[in-house]
């Protein structure tokens, strides 16, 4: 089977920027190993040279994309995925996301498989005061939603959320399977450093990092030992970013509070190995990868009740579950989780007998006969 995914793809150094991009990789290498011809399609940065690279048995276009993209309809980004089509021959494209990687498969005339990631238009609602640009760009990526999901057919919906979020759309054809998680995660030993919180999410409003520095704030001088060590790019919405360092030294805790950026995978396995906890206060979620990645290594999750995370997380048997943009509820959930050391224990090994759905070749499998159903032999 000769598979082209389309969708971001982690850079030779190994960083990870988004949960999306963490599924593509996984996926992509599990699919090669299973002797199928696998290429990947991402986009590079603005101005930068087409590309071709080698992650293992996967073979990596990294194509170029003009400035403003969304001001030229993303056409020049939408012809260079068709060419590689093109050149490629695939027996199917998979595509993640319902932005312009879903539009540009549905561009061509082999058969199309979409992954629902995420949720533009709530996620528009949830992510902070907005400049004009940015206002702009959002309605823009959720008119391009609207259309990639009207033409669409067969979707994968990585958490029953998707469904419920989509159910204007009465003609798709839902196949449930959700993001996988790679093996290194399920390997981890864990070893707790005491009082050690870890955030693996990006410093933009809609992930809640202010939030949790309120949060932390409230409980730091009864917790002398604890640290909060976020890890995710900061450079998308840097006035935010500044923001949160400022509250922190604001509240004596800039010692504690560390922002890490992105890391590479075996920075991100330690991080989570040595956690007590993983703490995600988002105003919107789908299905978070880092959720599933923080089950899969044993550490029970603090989270926010919001789209996909109450199907994730078990209130009081995986972790804890708190309303959004509630630091006081926030604080008193971090205080439970590092003060009960029985219960944190409880949760931890239900943490990872709950990510067992997650396992990479469960989804593979899944995936693939997902793709058959899509050829003209099935």
């Amino acid at each position: 089977m000769r598979i082209l995914l389309f969708g971001p793809y982690p850079r030779q150094d190994g960083r990870v920027t988004g949960g999306v991009m963490a599924v593509v990789a996984a996926l992509a290498r599990a699919l090669a190993r299973d002797d199928a011809h696998v290429v990947a399609v991402a986009s590079a940065s603005p101005g930068a040279a087409d590309q071709v690279e080698q992650d293992g048995r996967v073979t990596i276009y990294r194509l170029g994309i003009p400035r403003l993209p969304r001001a030229r309809g993303h056409r020049t980004i939408r012809r260079k995925l068709m060419a590689t089509a093109h050149d490629f021959r695939p027996t199917i494209i998979h595509a993640h996301g319902t932005g312009y990687y879903a539009a540009a498969a549905q561009d061509g005339f082999w058969p199309v498989i979409l992954t629902a990631h995420g949720v533009v238009y709530e996620e528009a609602k949830r992510s902070g005061p907005l400049g004009w640009k940015d206002r702009l760009a959002w309605q823009y990526d959720a008119r391009l939603e609207k259309k990639v999901l009207g033409r669409a057919r067969r979707v994968i919906a990585i958490s029953p959320y998707i469904r419920q979020a989509f159910a204007d759309y009465p003609h798709l054809q839902w196949i449930d399977i959700p993001n996988p998680v790679a093996d290194a995660f399920f390997d981890i030993r864990p070893q707790p450093q005491p009082g050690r919180l870890f955030t693996p999410a990006r410093v933009i409003p809609r992930k809640g990092v202010d939030i949790l520095i309120r949060a932390f704030a409230a409980i730091a001088r009864d917790f002398p030992q604890a640290t909060l060590r976020i890890a995710g790019e900061n450079t998308s919405n840097p006035d935010f970013a500044a923001a949160c360092r400022t509250m922190a030294a604001a509240a004596g805790i800039d010692d504690r509070v560390h922002f890490l950026g992105n890391l590479n995978r075996d920075a991100l396995l330690r991080e989570y190995a040595n956690a007590v906890g993983v703490v995600l206060p988002a105003r919107q979620e789908t299905a978070p990868v880092a959720i599933e990645e923080a089950l899969a290594a044993g550490c029970p999750v603090i989270a926010t009740r919001v789209g996909g995370v109450p199907w994730m997380i078990e209130h009081e048997r995986n972790g804890l579950l708190v309303a959004p943009a509630d630091a006081d509820a926030l604080a008193r959930a971090l205080a439970r989780l590092l003060s009960q050391e029985e219960d944190a224990a409880i949760w931890a090994r239900n943490a990872r007998l709950s990510a067992a759905p997650y396992r990479l070749d469960a989804v593979t499998t899944a995936t693939l006969a997902a793709y058959r159903t899509l050829l003209p032999s099935h």
